[in-house]
């Protein structure tokens, strides 16, 4: 029914008005109701509930790698400037890829800080890392680099794959402040005049927080 017709039947009509009436003062009583003390949990379910395993251990290898990728932007920037190694090198390329490796250690950080947001950097980290591993192999076939200078992408390569361990391991469960998600497209409404009926969900339902999204 269009609000308009809605609103123009309520105006009209004393019964709804009253139901309207008591309906919003049910709901401010429920709000302002006092919240009562929590049940007891039990020692037993406490136990059952562990903290998400190597969790913890990923995101400090990660911030361990972001350090490393800050070494070497310091030593990029170092390595062209004049007067500190001698003669500059690289010149503007330098100071690219230097941006670029800051980028990647910043990038670290944000999935060490919001591990279930890994996904949202795995194509750029796995781009960089597959064009990275495939030059390299080109260099090494031509000797063009040595093992040494090839170790420095080690932990690069770590944290590619923390990354990949958080966005795709089995304790990706929903944090706090994140929205809930539906595995389906669609969700069933439930209304005394529209009982179980089915709609599709909209570009606003995706939006809307949790609470607003969880099925009856």
């Amino acid at each position: 029914m269009p609000v308009a017709e809605l609103e123009a039947h309520v105006d009209g009509c004393a019964d709804c008005a009253a139901w309207r009436e008591a309906a919003a003062g049910i709901t401010r009583l429920a709000r302002l109701a006092p919240v009562g003390d929590p049940p007891v949990v039990p020692d037993r379910v406490y136990a059952r509930v562990s903290a998400k395993p190597g969790v913890d251990r990923l995101r400090w290898a990660l911030v361990l790698v972001a350090v490393c990728q800050f070494s070497v932007v310091v030593s990029q920037l170092l390595g062209s400037m004049p007067g500190l190694t001698g003669d500059a090198h690289g010149g503007h390329l330098q100071h690219e890829t230097a941006a670029f490796n800051f980028a990647i250690a910043i990038g670290l950080l944000f999935v060490a800080a919001r591990p279930y947001r890994a996904r949202t950097q795995l194509p750029l980290l796995l781009s960089f890392a597959g064009v990275l591993l495939f030059l390299s192999t080109v260099d090494v076939l031509g000797g063009e680099v040595g093992w040494y200078r090839l170790s420095g992408h080690v932990p690069l390569l770590v944290g590619v794959l923390c990354t990949i361990l958080l966005g795709f391991g089995r304790w990706r469960a929903p944090e706090p402040g994140s929205h809930a998600r539906e595995d389906a497209d669609t969700f069933t409404a439930t209304a005394d005049a529209e009982p179980a009926r089915a709609r599709r969900r909209t570009r606003s339902d995706r939006h809307q927080p949790p609470a607003a999204k969880r099925v009856a």
